[in-house]
């Protein structure tokens, strides 16, 4: 008889070293420093996009604003809360007052004129636009401010006289004139630099309507 004497292979199971696992947790750890370091990179690039854009879109509506406004100056001096008679214009380097026109009114529906007093100043590297709902005020009368456009670290205007020469204010002196002939104001902007941008002032050739 024979006999059959069956031998079973084992098969010998090997598993990590511990060398090899720290080894790859150290390799696991560098891609991830490296892709967490990229995205935060691609993250703050983006916001530093949006921010200028943002800042873009506030200077292009701020030029706009101011655009209409001074160009559509006029002779019309007002009464102020005070009941005292203001100029159409008071100005400074550091800020102005004037009535303009080119206040929408369609077909006259609204119980108000279509020139309005306005006022551009700077509070805390902030542009403000103030404006008044009448032009001729009582002590009741409030004024309403809007931001248009931060971090302004200075706001200058100068005026241009009939004889060509610049002022720092207005009524200029030895003038007789009630409007400049032009407006030119300069924006320094964080980051940005300075903006200059002169305005002609169309009323300063046309009489001075009634108070």
């Amino acid at each position: 008889m024979m006999t059959f004497q069956l031998t079973e292979n084992k098969k010998t199971l090997r598993g990590f070293t511990l060398l090899e696992i720290l080894i790859a947790i150290f390799i696991f750890t560098i891609i991830s420093i490296i892709i967490t370091q990229a995205l935060h990179a691609a993250l703050n690039t983006q916001s530093s996009t949006e921010k200028s854009a943002a800042r873009m879109r506030d200077l292009q509506m701020t030029t706009l604003l101011i655009s209409r406004d001074l160009e559509q100056i006029i002779d019309r001096p007002i009464i102020n809360a005070e009941r005292a008679q203001e100029a159409s214009l008071i100005g400074s380097s550091q800020k102005i007052i004037f009535t303009h026109g080119g206040v929408t009114n369609p077909q006259g529906e609204l119980l108000r004129s279509t020139l309005q007093r306005t006022q551009y100043s700077l509070l805390k590297e902030h542009l403000i636009r103030t404006t008044w709902e009448v032009l001729d005020q009582a002590p009741e009368t409030k004024a309403q401010d809007r931001e248009l456009m931060g971090s302004i670290q200075k706001l200058d205007f100068s005026y241009l006289d009939q004889e060509g020469h610049f002022s720092s204010s207005w009524p200029a002196a030895n003038n007789t004139t009630p409007l400049p002939k032009a407006i030119r104001i300069t924006l320094t902007i964080s980051n940005w630099g300075t903006f200059s941008q002169l305005y002609l002032i169309s009323g300063a050739a046309l009489n001075a309507l009634p108070a």
